[in-house]
């Protein structure tokens, strides 16, 4: 299951159903003006590298996509009352804007709808 509006986005990973919110990447395609503002490039064994320049190491990752993400809740399945949970990770979901609060409820009610019945078909 992977269910986005806007930059609010709820999707399976590693067993655990997350909300995610996404933001613009800054590296992404800055790689060459790093390297013009002074940043050299320190490659590793494994052919990855990184720019640094005055202890601050940039890992060659950051410039592959152009977004970035990060958990801002997690939703549960509680067997015993048949319904999904939610736990904030800190105040992640009091600092929304307004109409990202209602991208996340958006979200929010149809993943609870699809962990539903996905959660009915395995009884």
């Amino acid at each position: 299951m992977k269910i986005r509006i806007e930059n609010i986005e709820c999707r399976f990973v590693h067993d655990t159903y997350e909300f995610v919110k996404w933001y613009p990447n800054s590296y992404y395609g800055a790689e060459a003006k790093l390297e013009e503002e002074g940043y050299k490039r320190i490659s590793s064994e494994d052919g990855k590298f990184s720019l640094a320049k005055d202890h601050h190491y940039i890992d060659s990752s950051c410039f592959k996509n152009p977004e970035g993400c990060y958990v801002i809740a997690i939703i549960t399945y509680d067997d015993g009352e048949h319904c999904t949970e939610i736990r904030s990770i800190g105040d992640r979901l009091l600092e929304l804007t307004e109409e990202e609060r209602m991208h996340f409820f958006e979200v929010y009610h149809y993943a609870d709808r699809q962990i539903k019945k996905e959660r009915q078909k395995d009884e």
